[in-house]
């Protein structure tokens, strides 16, 4: 069980070290568009695409990092209740869902990379296995860190060791 407390910590690391850089990226690039567009009178033809296929990673791999940091938006309906065992239900039956949406994500993730990889981009002549690509590898990564979340529900003693 330790095992997966620290593999879930390890893909929340990586995901949030990700997506830092790749914010980082955008930003940089976003930048560069709006000098050359301005200033110079002679846009880059690339950076919107790559700013929406960026932001397509921010997604898939930023669901993982957000759910194991319980970060996702929820409607609280239930913390009235304060009954610890009825909390661990709750908790576990709403990662269990997240769980199937996960490995749907990643199953049908998968075949539409398959069937739509070979394509390239139409500006930048980026292979689409790169940007199709993102959503098996997240779905697997939230699949791994709902796993995590659904044991953590039962087993306090993970929450208080994996504590930063």
């Amino acid at each position: 069980m330790h095992l997966l407390a620290a593999v879930a910590s390890r893909i929340a690391l990586f995901c949030d070290w990700l997506i830092g850089w790749l914010l980082l990226a955008t930003v940089v690039i976003n930048l560069a568009q709006v000098f050359t567009r301005y200033v110079m009178n002679d846009p880059l033809f690339w950076t919107e695409e790559v700013i929406r296929y960026v932001t397509v990673w921010f997604t898939f791999m930023g669901a993982a990092a957000v759910s194991k940091a319980d970060e996702h938006m929820d409607m609280n309906l239930f913390n009235e209740i304060q009954n610890p065992t009825f909390q661990a239900i709750h908790k576990a039956f709403l990662q269990a869902m997240a769980l199937v949406f996960a490995l749907i994500v990643t199953w049908q993730g998968m075949r539409y990379t398959m069937l739509n990889g070979t394509q390239t981009a139409p500006t930048t002549g980026l292979p689409m296995l790169y940007v199709y690509g993102v959503i098996p590898i997240g779905g697997a990564l939230l699949s791994i860190v709902c796993i995590y979340k659904i044991v953590e529900a039962f087993v306090p003693s993970l929450r208080e060791r994996d504590a930063p």
